[in-house]
């Protein structure tokens, strides 16, 4: 099903979150189906995956609907061993407009980049690319990307924030990959400073906070305005 969507005329919080979501999870897949006549015909899909429900109605469903007024079609990928569910809306208009932004079609693990934004909203950006691509990093909360444009981004941020970070590149397969996170004694800096959105995220390092200072935490996040 095509739909035609609204489309933000500025950089805003929200649509910087939006971005670092497709940075991490996203894709605009390249793909071809034939109709029912035989002919061929090309389609232009926004692609999320998520293994988490919640996340998914609580964060997805209501950026795709307040960003674009469009709601995505969620199935589950009955392929996969553990519950992965697709995000999907077919545009067009969005797929091309997002490209225009400094979105990089194809295989975009090692060429994606940050586009270009004001930097008032790096945090934002952020904060998406974590709640899907972040993790336990060595001890710490982080992440590992092969792409050197979103480990120099990483990085421009934590030091803008004054966030203690440490940094790793590390060989696999012949690919290097760079290790970004802040360490366990500062990991609680983050929701101070980064809007996560990810309640598993935010769990994850709270878990490594103690007593009160886990519920003092918890409601830290900016909030995405």
């Amino acid at each position: 099903m095509k739909h035609n969507p609204t489309l933000p005329q500025t950089w805003t919080p929200e649509f910087a979150y939006f971005f670092g979501l497709l940075l991490g999870d996203g894709s605009l897949p390249d793909s071809l189906c034939k109709k029912p006549n035989g002919t061929i015909q090309r389609r232009h899909v926004i692609h999320f995956t998520s293994n988490s429900m919640p996340f998914i109605q609580e964060v997805y469903v209501p950026l795709f609907q307040s960003l674009f007024n469009l709601t995505p079609h969620i199935v589950l990928d009955k392929n996969k061993k553990k519950p992965l569910w697709k995000i999907m809306i077919e545009s067009i208009t969005l797929s091309t407009f997002l490209q225009e932004k400094g979105y990089i079609c194809g295989r975009k693990a090692k060429i994606a980049k940050v586009p270009s934004i004001p930097e008032k909203f790096y945090p934002y950006l952020l904060a998406g690319l974590l709640d899907t691509d972040g993790g336990k990093k060595g001890g710490g909360f982080g992440l590992s990307t092969s792409s050197q444009n979103l480990a120099d981004f990483c990085i421009k941020v934590f030091k803008d924030l004054d966030l203690p970070y440490h940094s790793c590149p590390w060989h696999y397969n012949g690919h290097i990959y760079h290790q970004i996170y802040v360490g366990k004694k500062n990991m609680h800096k983050i929701l101070h400073h980064i809007p996560l959105k990810n309640k598993d995220k935010i769990l994850f390092i709270n878990s490594c906070l103690r007593g009160s200072v886990v519920e003092h935490y918890l409601g830290t996040s900016t909030p995405i305005r």
